[in-house]
């Protein structure tokens, strides 16, 4: 069986960029996107650094709605 699969689009949001465009000069141009964590206290953890989105508007890619529904890590799938 044969199915058709149309892509409507293609994004990013990772620790080295929020959109595509980003993402690919950050890669390019060899920047990490480890650092220091932020949204944790480093004093709970093992280690201090990690890959972390910094600066991200979740009520920009959703309602308040579903916002109420998603845990971050599932924003991100």
């Amino acid at each position: 069986m044969q199915r058709r699969v149309a892509v409507t689009g293609l994004g990013v949001i990772s620790a080295i960029g929020h959109n595509r465009s980003e993402f690919w000069q950050s890669l390019t141009a060899g920047r990490p996107g480890i650092g220091p964590l932020e949204a944790v206290d480093p004093a709970l953890l093992r280690f201090s650094n990690g890959a972390e989105v910094r600066n991200y508007a979740p009520a920009q890619y959703f309602n308040e709605k579903e916002l109420s529904l998603l845990d971050r890590f599932v924003q991100f799938a």
